[in-house]
């Protein structure tokens, strides 16, 4: 059996003045159409209107020189909307790819959107038994030809060969399979658009549903945010509709954390704060079972770049710095938490007098 194209793939890469979305520019874009057997290539350099770093230029071998002349991403935007259309937006870690060219459609008032598959996936799924699945990786490990590593048709013309090999390599069904499996897009709630969640990060932190008015609903916590959001709408389709509530979310937001403690003091805090109405309120525990505070004063949690400041088995705030220290000190004193306290007790060796 072959590959079977519901819609064909273009094959993306872009070049850009850096790695921050909205804020960076696009330099270079090529795409590479193909439905199994018709190939078409377009590729253009693009004016970002802002300076090329010198770390970027020797990287890509693209100079401020030579995109002086180029168009603005405005003056070729509709070619390129039109090339993508009815595609499969195909690119090696698509979410970079894609967001760089979804912010730049949003520059200029357009909403652009798009199926994605990415390579760096597909590959991890057909070669388990690899650790690593960068585009160098791929080139040496299947003898694949490049011409300009980090220009966009040379790295675009890549993927095509990729994909080409794995047409080879694989039987058709497993292929389809694998393909839809990594395309599939989990039931999210009617209000929520798969790119919200597509953009968060798939970091440590604390996410936030909010339904109507804004309320909040739920507050949980998660190494892998992306991930833990997308298993959390998954879980709640799955409850009897009377414990379901998935389908009230009308907002989801995100906190990220700069290490475990940080996020569980933040899931806590945020939890204490606004009392959401799916967050199961703690048990009672008697006063009298609780340990006494073994410092005079206050003391702090150190955590990377923070001191998580503590007076009394009261949590008064996390600082970053001498200043926010001093403001967190000055704080009204909270009332005791059993959550707060419990936290705590679990990280007693850690803690430090101030």
């Amino acid at each position: 059996m072959i590959f079977t194209y519901e819609k064909p793939f273009a094959f993306v890469d872009v070049e850009t003045t850096g790695g921050v979305i909205g804020q960076d520019r696009l330099t270079e874009i090529a795409v590479i159409r193909y439905d199994g057997k018709e190939v078409s290539t377009y590729q253009t350099l693009i004016n970002p209107t802002c300076h090329i770093s010198g770390f970027i230029e020797n990287l890509t071998g693209i100079s401020n020189e030579m995109v002086a002349k180029a168009p603005l991403f405005s003056e070729v935007a509709e070619e390129i909307r039109t090339l993508l259309d009815g595609h499969i937006f195909v690119a090696h870690n698509v979410r970079f790819d894609y967001s760089f060219i979804k912010s730049e459609f949003k520059r200029i008032g357009i909403d652009f959107k798009a199926p994605k598959l990415c390579t760096v996936k597909l590959s991890r799924r057909l070669y388990p038994a690899y650790e690593r699945h960068g585009l160098d990786y791929l080139v040496q490990r299947h003898r694949l030809q490049i011409t300009h590593r980090h220009r966009a048709y040379g790295d675009a013309h890549v993927l095509l060969q990729f994909w080409q090999l794995l047409n080879r390599q694989f039987d058709g069904a497993h292929l389809q399979q694998a393909v839809q499996e990594l395309m599939s897009i989990p039931h999210l709630p009617e209000h929520i658009d798969p790119e919200e969640i597509e953009s968060i990060p798939n970091r440590l932190g604390v996410y936030l549903l909010y339904g109507d008015n804004d309320r909040l609903l739920f507050v949980g916590k998660g190494n892998k945010l992306r991930q833990r959001v997308l298993s959390f709408f998954a879980k709640d389709r799955a409850l009897p509709a009377e414990k379901s509530f998935s389908d009230r979310v009308m907002r989801v937001d995100y906190i990220e954390c700069a290490g475990e403690l940080d996020a569980l003091l933040t899931e806590e805090k945020l939890i204490e704060q606004y009392k959401p109405e799916k967050n199961k309120p703690p048990k009672c525990r008697r006063i009298g079972e609780l340990e006494q505070w073994p410092f005079r004063d206050y003391a702090v949690l150190p955590e990377s770049n923070l001191k998580h400041v503590f007076w009394h088995w009261q949590y008064l705030g996390t600082a970053h710095d001498k200043e926010e220290l001093n403001q967190t000190l000055s704080r009204e004193k909270q009332d005791f938490s059993h959550e707060m306290y419990k936290i705590l007790v679990r990280n007693m060796s850690r803690l430090v007098a101030l």
